[in-house]
């Protein structure tokens, strides 16, 4: 199902921020502004109201029908990698709902709130890189 939202955004604005500090090659550019775009596009956007709280009748519900995934689709539902995925789930990082003979199986909801969480994380870590960055540039 196609998302009943799009958002667009630039990275320019980023991106001449970095140049005014770092010199970049064309292609140390171009491969700079494709990985912030994919990390941005892949974010995690949630309805706030006023009060600061989420509206729960705009978030999708989770849980109702949870499927049981094998580790290879629960990596592509989160664009990782198989053996990544298995890193996840042996470490802990993910729980692991049931094991087949040696195969392991995970909750789609699981998976779902680990991928929510990781964009929260990576979300904080862009704002932080970014607010360091301007703090350096006014401080001058």
């Amino acid at each position: 199902m196609p998302p009943l939202v799009a958002l667009s955004f630039s990275v320019e604005p980023f991106m001449s921020v970095v140049q005014r500090h770092v010199k970049l090659s064309k292609k140390a550019r171009d491969a700079i502004t494709h990985d912030l775009a994919e990390v941005l596009g892949h974010t995690n956007v949630q309805l706030i109201t006023d009060k600061g709280t989420v509206d729960h009748h705009l978030t999708p519900a989770v849980g109702e029908a949870d499927s049981v995934l094998t580790t290879e689709e629960a990596a592509q539902l989160v664009n990782v990698s198989r053996p990544y995925m298995v890193k996840l789930i042996d470490t802990g990082v993910i729980a692991l709902h049931q094991k087949v003979g040696n195969q392991r199986r995970v909750l789609r909801s699981v998976v779902l709130q680990w991928q929510s969480k990781e964009r929260a994380r990576q979300a904080q870590a862009l704002k932080s890189l970014s607010e360091g960055l301007s703090e350096e540039i006014f401080a001058s």
